[in-house]
């Protein structure tokens, strides 16, 4: 409490001594003091107060059509050369509440692959913060998602192997495709570059005012390319479980 409104409240007081004799006077800078009493606490927790009836709500979705998903050229950054295509696919975070969202970001922790029937565990999947789309820097947090409104977030994009770069993680397959999550940092080891086939994903949103939230998505990946977009894009399964 500041000291004016200890002021305040020393005066009431005062009031009330100087008055005791008159009982409507007390009675009035009694009510006084408890206002003034009431105006400090809602001073003092007004933020926790605002909390309880503002909050961000998230909303995760993709559709496995254009603008979320679709085909775009790859150049290179430096000649503007074109060098392959590629499908992008990329997670709609929207904010349904009523304050805004603020740092959001988002880490793939987790992959599964499946196995005889059974998902496993990839052990050598390293958990990477996933960048937003459309961002100067390779950017992975939001500073703000406003009340009613999305952004996209990159979640990878699939290229035929022979342009996936794979000798600079010492890597080699007989797939045709391959499916490269957008991290903040492609590790050294290529376990960010996911081949065709069943998959569990964890992906955990968090953001500075709002609890993390944990989502799992069924990944489903065929080994064949197809440069129609619309056949391309329904051959793919992305599903949260």
């Amino acid at each position: 409490m500041d000291q004016e409104f200890l002021n305040q409240v020393l005066q009431q007081l005062k009031n009330i001594a100087e008055g005791i004799n008159n009982p409507i006077t007390a009675w009035i800078s009694l009510f006084g003091v408890l206002v003034a009493l009431l105006l400090g606490v809602l001073g003092i927790f007004q933020d926790w107060i605002r909390s309880l009836f503002k909050k961000p709500k998230l909303n995760v979705s993709i559709q496995l059509d254009p603008p979320d998903c679709h085909k775009i050229a790859m150049r290179n950054s430096q000649t503007g050369q074109f060098v392959c295509d590629s499908y992008y696919f990329r997670f709609r975070v929207e904010n349904t509440g009523n304050y805004q969202m603020e740092e959001v970001e988002a880490m793939a922790v987790e992959l599964y692959k499946r196995i005889n029937g059974q998902y496993e565990k990839v052990r050598s999947f390293l958990p990477l913060n996933l960048v937003w789309a459309h961002s100067l820097g390779r950017q992975i947090t939001k500073p703000k998602i406003q009340p009613k409104l999305f952004k996209y977030l990159d979640f990878g994009h699939i290229v035929q192997t022979q342009f996936a770069n794979l000798n600079i993680f010492g890597l080699n397959s007989t797939n045709n495709i391959a499916l490269i999550l957008d991290v903040e940092v492609p590790p050294n080891t290529g376990s960010h570059i996911v081949f065709p086939g069943d998959y569990k994903i964890k992906i955990k949103f968090a953001a500075n005012n709002f609890k993390p939230v944990e989502k799992i998505y069924n990944l489903v990946i065929p080994d064949s390319w197809n440069d129609d977009e619309q056949q391309m894009l329904n051959s793919i399964s992305i599903q949260e479980i």
